[in-house]
């Protein structure tokens, strides 16, 4: 996801609030993965990793309505570097955001409430 129309389809899914398919490379199981989710945010990584390959890399960040971890009632949020994610396409859900009441602050600082 490297091209200026993909990111331009991720923040216009942010601005009309619509679900996506987001198909990308999971570095925790080393495999490809599928998941439905919220946009919620896009910019350039910070570095606070400590990962060196990490720094100024853009990043986008998803609620995940999927990726429930076992336990948890509540979905969370995914951040991928672009270069992890395959394809992603809008889907014809909307989302509200005030589904993503669990974390009122981005991964990049932003404030959503």
């Amino acid at each position: 996801m490297n091209t200026k129309s993909a990111k331009k389809e991720f923040v216009d899914a942010i601005r009309d609030k619509k679900r996506v398919k987001v198909i990308f490379y999971s570095q925790e199981e080393k495999r490809f993965l599928v998941r439905v989710c919220a946009p919620i945010d896009y910019g350039m990584d910070a570095g606070v990793s400590g990962n060196a390959s990490s720094n100024g890399a853009e990043r986008l960040n998803f609620w995940d309505y999927e990726g429930k971890k076992e336990g948890q009632t509540a979905a969370h949020t995914l951040s991928l570097r672009a270069d992890q994610v395959r394809s992603m396409n809008v889907l014809d859900e909307f989302f509200d955001p005030s589904e993503l009441v669990a974390s009122s602050t981005s991964t990049t600082g932003r404030s959503y409430s």
